[in-house]
């Protein structure tokens, strides 16, 4: 309504100051969210790119044996610190390395291929991400942070970095208020 009459607003909200007010902390958090959903995007690849990385280097202890093969209680270890279940390099020069659980492996829920993302699909995968309650076995394949003409595959779950996604939502949530506040 025009005169402030409107019988849908509280009556603290009447005045021209609660109304700016308002409209500020509405803005503000509209902001946010514009600023948020890229960084989302932006923090799920890059922990997924830091696994492909951990990934490379974990890999590179079958270059050291004259047959590309170590003990299976080393393979387990750095299938363990590496966070995964199959972990895959593609050298530059042809050679092709993987090592992969003993126990076997649980079936792929999702791939993704961090060589061919989009701005749009990058913050549309972190959400689905946080919204995806269970854990999911994702394949990620991408150039290697180490040697970009390598190329890496990695066989995770999803779970640990859901947590982490929540976690850093949770803190940017944290600095809106905070801000929306000041």
């Amino acid at each position: 309504a025009i005169n402030g009459n409107s019988p849908h607003l509280p009556p603290a909200a009447k005045s021209l100051s609660a109304r700016v007010l308002l409209l500020t902390i509405f803005f503000v958090m509209l902001g946010e969210v514009l600023i948020y959903a890229p960084s989302a995007g932006r923090f799920r690849y890059e922990y997924l790119r830091d696994r492909l990385a951990t990934a490379h280097v974990a890999v590179l202890a079958l270059l050291a044996t004259p047959d590309y093969m170590v003990s299976d209680s080393l393979q387990a270890e750095l299938l363990q610190h590496a966070g995964a279940y199959i972990v895959g390099l593609k050298r530059p020069d042809g050679v092709k390395l993987m090592m992969h659980a003993k126990n076997g492996v649980p079936p792929i829920d999702a791939n993704y291929d961090l060589g061919q993302r989009s701005f749009i699909g990058l913050i549309g995968d972190a959400f689905a991400a946080i919204a995806h309650s269970g854990n999911r076995i994702l394949r990620v394949v991408g150039p290697s942070p180490k040697i970009p003409q390598a190329t890496v595959e990695i066989v995770i779950d999803e779970a640990p970095m859901r947590t982490a996604l929540i976690d850093y939502s949770e803190r940017v949530l944290a600095l809106s208020i905070v801000i929306s506040l000041l």
